[in-house]
C-alpha cells in the first residue's frame, strides 16, 4: 500500500546558493558590466577593484550611513557608481574619490546630470579632508567607502590622521578584519589593530555582506561598519610612548611584558619591573590580555621613568 500523499503548500524556496546566483545576476551587474565593456574597461585585481551589484543592498548601505540634508560626504573609490547618486540624493554635497582614470571618465559621464556631486580624480590617501571641509563651509565630513582590501590600514590611517575634519566614517571592510576592530583581550583577534582603532573612534558594526554581493566575487565576506571619529583620546597618555609600548607588546604577543618592554623601552629588567609595578601590573601578563588603559597606565609611568622618545604610532599588527 502506497503512503499517502503529502500536500505541500505555497511555493518551494529556492535554495540560498540559487536565490544568490538569481540576485547577482540582476539589473546592476548587467548595468556595471555593459558600462565597463562598452568603454574597454575591466576590474582590476591589482587596485582590489570588486563592484557592489546588489540594488537593496546599497540602499541599505545609504540607510545606514545616517546622512542629513545639509552633510558634506566624501566617498572613498566609488567605483561604477553603486553608491553614488544614492548618497548625493540624500546630502548638500557628494565628493567622489576615484584613483582610476577609467571609471572616473564614466562617473563623470553617467553622473552629469547631478550637480551636487563634486568628482576628483586622484588618490584618497594623498586627499586633504580638513581643506574639504573648508572649501564646503562645513566643520566636519562624513566619509563613506567600499574600499580595497589591501589598503584598508592605510585608509584608517589617513582618516584617524584628519579626525578633526571627520564626523564618521561608514567602510566596507574584510569580515575578518572587522573582526579584529572589534576583538576583547585575550581572544586570537585582538592586537594592536584593535587598540589603534579604539584609540581614535567608537565603533558600530552595521551589517554582514556576502562576497556574492561583488562582482568579481572576493574570497571573503564583508562588514558594514562605522567609525564615530573621537573628539579627545579615551585615555591620558603620550600618544608616541602609548604606541610604541602597544606595538611592542603585540610583535611578540605570546610573550610575556617582561620581555616585551624590556626590548620596547630599552629600561632593563629591573626599570621594567618597577615601571610594571607602579603601575599595578604583574609583569608575568601578557600584552594580549591588557585593556587599552592598563596600557595608558605604563606609558603614563614610563614617561616619568623617561624612556627613549618613541618613533611615532601605527598599528603594526
Amino acid at each position: 500500500m502506497f503512503p499517502p500523499k503529502r500536500t505541500v503548500r505555497g511555493t518551494p524556496r529556492a535554495s540560498a546558493w540559487v536565490r544568490e546566483r538569481a540576485a547577482a545576476e540582476g539589473s546592476e551587474l548587467s548595468r556595471v558590466k555593459h558600462a565597463l565593456a562598452e568603454r574597454g574597461l575591466a576590474p582590476l585585481k591589482r587596485m582590489g577593484q570588486n563592484f557592489l551589484v546588489h540594488e537593496d543592498l546599497a540602499r541599505r548601505i545609504v540607510e545606514q550611513c545616517r546622512l542629513e540634508q545639509d552633510d558634506v560626504v566624501v566617498e572613498i573609490g566609488p567605483g561604477a557608481g553603486a553608491l553614488t547618486a544614492r548618497l548625493a540624493a540624500r546630502v548638500r554635497t557628494l565628493i567622489a574619490v576615484e584613483k582610476d582614470a577609467g571609471l572616473a571618465a564614466l562617473l563623470r559621464e553617467e553622473l552629469a546630470e547631478l550637480p551636487q556631486i563634486e568628482l576628483v580624480e586622484g588618490d584618497f590617501l594623498e586627499f586633504d579632508l580638513a581643506e574639504a571641509a573648508r572649501a564646503h563651509g562645513v566643520e566636519r565630513l562624513v566619509v563613506v567607502g567600499n574600499i580595497p582590501y589591501n589598503i584598508t590600514t592605510p585608509v584608517l590611517e589617513r582618516i584617524f590622521e584628519q579626525k578633526r575634519a571627520v564626523k564618521s566614517a561608514v567602510l566596507l571592510v574584510q569580515k575578518e578584519y572587522a573582526a579584529r576592530l572589534a576583538a576583547a583581550p585575550g581572544t586570537p583577534e585582538y592586537g594592536s589593530l584593535t587598540l589603534f582603532a579604539r584609540y581614535h573612534a567608537l565603533l558600530d558594526p552595521l551589517l554582514a555582506i556576502r562576497a556574492s554581493a561583488f562582482w568579481p566575487r572576493p574570497d571573503v565576506d564583508s562588514m558594514l561598519v562605522r567609525f564615530f571619529l573621537r573628539e579627545r583620546p579615551p585615555v591620558e597618555a603620550d600618544e608616541a610612548l602609548l604606541f610604541r609600548i602597544i606595538r611592542g607588546s603585540f610583535h611578540m604577543r605570546r610573550k610575556q611584558l617582561a620581555n616585551t618592554l624590556e626590548e620596547a623601552l630599552a629600561l632593563g629588567r629591573e626599570g621594567i619591573e618597577r615601571l610594571c609595578h607602579v603601575a599595578g601590573i604583574d609583569s608575568h601578563r601578557r600584552g594580549e590580555t591588557l585593556t587599552l588603559e592598563e596600557f595608558a597606565r605604563l606609558a603614563r609611568v614610563a614617561a616619568r621613568i623617561g624612556p627613549p622618545a618613541g618613533d611615532g604610532e601605527g598599528d603594526g599588527d
